[in-house]
């Protein structure tokens, strides 16, 4: 059972390391993606610090949202800043997005 839950994990970080936003994605569906990955990799045992899941999402958003991973990063302390808070961060962010170019909305 240990040798099963070990090779789960590899392949769930393996899914993690690689895992990146897709230019269709909303960030609601990004977060899903993480958060459903990170609950599988502890349930293996895995240990994932909320500050590793911060660092991961603003690693690897769409460019279009650069400007503001440079504003959460330089306005924030990442030591302390919850997944919570990132995400209504970033839903805010992407809403104006969306407000201002409402022919992009899939983008």
């Amino acid at each position: 059972m240990a040798k099963i839950k070990k090779v789960k994990l590899q392949q769930l970080r393996r899914q993690y390391e690689l895992l990146q936003m897709e230019d269709g994605d909303s960030v609601a569906e990004y977060m899903t993606k993480i958060l459903a990955l990170s609950n599988q990799m502890r349930s293996c045992g895995k240990v994932l610090k909320e500050k590793s899941l911060v660092e991961k999402v603003l690693r690897t958003l769409t460019c279009k949202y650069d400007h503001i991973v440079v504003a959460i990063e330089e306005s924030k302390n990442l030591e302390e800043l919850k997944i919570e808070e990132l995400q209504a961060s970033l839903e805010s962010h992407e809403l104006r997005l969306k407000e201002r170019n409402p022919e992009k909305i899939g983008d």
